[in-house]
């Protein structure tokens, strides 16, 4: 009984002081569960009718339609997407046969290449120096920069590769050969 009167007599601080009742929680009432739809049964979302050829479309390599390019034996192009005169991408292929060259040359725009056959050796530099090149395997890809000069050349067997870039554009061959 001592205790309780000495505990009584003590001041009672602020954080000392009971805290009210918190207020009770109440949750709202469940809703009553819909029956499920299977997923193949249910309405499809209604939105707006796509356009009705909105798909890629594909340019199939039996539809390309490759020629010989005058003065250079042994190479045939294709123009697959765009041209040279058309501004915007384009997709070049080109066949080289055994031992064609292409001799020095620039062009106006950035060329990324992919060789899709063979082996292409390719040089940078004003001058065709055939101790100069670099192999540039089936599935490599290298870029020729704007303006710079370089030369291909098939050495050891048929090439084939894929010029993109943005036209329009041209070749220019240089004869400092």
């Amino acid at each position: 009984m001592m205790l309780a009167c000495l505990l009584a007599a003590l001041p009672v601080r602020a954080t000392d002081a009971p805290t009210p009742p918190a207020a009770p929680v109440s949750t709202p009432p469940a809703a009553s569960p819909e029956p499920a739809i299977p997923t193949a049964l249910a309405p499809a979302p209604t939105a707006e009718a796509e356009p009705e050829d909105d798909g890629p479309h594909p340019i199939l390599a039996d539809a390309v339609v490759w020629k010989a390019r005058p003065g250079n034996p042994g190479q045939q192009i294709a123009w697959v997407l765009g041209g040279d005169k058309q501004p915007g991408p384009y997709i070049l292929r080109v066949k080289l046969a055994q031992g064609a060259r292409i001799p020095v040359h620039t062009h106006p725009d950035d060329r990324i290449t992919t060789v899709t056959k063979g082996t292409v050796f390719v040089g940078f530099g004003s001058i065709f120096d055939e101790t100069r090149v670099r192999a540039i395997p089936t599935g490599a890809v290298y870029l020729a920069p704007a303006e710079q000069s370089h030369y291909v050349w098939a050495r050891d067997g048929d090439v084939e590769y894929q010029e993109s870039g943005i036209g329009p554009t041209t070749t220019a061959f240089h004869h400092h050969e």
